[in-house]
């Protein structure tokens, strides 16, 4: 992209573009998870192995159930695939607006940003969404069977797992602020309590137990990510004052 300033209609251009290519590279990840379905199937169970009653498996509760679950996971596992590629073109959509050195960065902000994204994901899946289930299948009353429905419960998982990566995006998207200079160190660092607020209440509403141990799992990584951002700012500042000088 060149670097020049561009029409309102040039940046819708360039937006529609960056916007198809993501959509193209879905479309392509998508083909591939669903041909991977069945292991994407074994893998959402996991979370919820040995929680339901002795002898019942979860069950679909319409006959083109099947058909749009698997569906499901393709697109899940697609955006995860086409992860790589969405930040490859968010970089180069929003890199006319930083300088030529800062463009040079685009192979380590895709590597960054897809790791967080990723990471994120994991996170969800390994820890939160174990003791999600198991807080859920625990509030039942008595005298009840639990069937679970799986296309209800992909829903459900896929929501956490992909609101987890995008949350482990903050710092990424702190320092990209902070690069094209929207925010600044000064300004992150007065808001820092109302953040970590924000933080607990997210906390208190996602988190599948109501007590503080567990609510402080899911804010304090937030509220870390976000500092981490904060440090990355702080960088991205010196840096420019630094070129500034220089230049001077």
């Amino acid at each position: 992209m060149d670097p020049k300033n561009l029409t309102f209609s040039g940046h819708l251009g360039e937006l529609r573009r960056a916007l198809t290519i993501s959509g193209l590279a879905i479309v392509v990840g998508f083909g591939v998870a669903v041909g991977f379905s069945d292991y994407l199937d074994r893998a959402l169970r996991w979370p919820i192995e040995g929680l339901l009653p002795e002898g019942t498996e979860p069950v679909f509760l319409g006959i083109f159930e099947p058909i749009f679950y698997r569906l499901k996971l393709g697109l899940i596992g697609g955006i995860l695939l086409a992860s790589p590629v969405i930040f490859q073109q968010l970089w180069w959509f929003v890199s006319p607006g930083l300088t030529a050195r800062e463009r040079r960065l685009a192979l380590p902000f895709v590597f960054v940003a897809t790791g967080a994204f990723l990471g994120g994901a994991a996170f969800c899946y390994f820890l939160i969404l174990p003791q999600a289930t198991e807080f859920a299948v625990g509030t039942m009353v008595e005298n009840t069977q639990l069937i679970l429905s799986m296309q209800g419960y992909l829903g459900t998982a896929s929501s956490f797992v992909l609101a987890f990566g995008l949350v482990f995006e903050t710092p990424v998207l702190v320092v990209l602020l902070a690069a094209l200079g929207l925010v600044t160190t000064r300004g992150l660092a007065r808001v820092r309590k109302y953040v970590l607020l924000l933080c607990f209440i997210v906390g208190a509403v996602i988190t599948p137990t109501p007590d503080p141990f567990n609510q402080a799992i899911v804010a304090v990584p937030m509220y870390a990510l976000y500092e981490l951002g904060v440090l990355g700012a702080w960088l991205v500042g010196k840096r420019k004052r630094q070129n500034a000088g220089q230049t001077d």
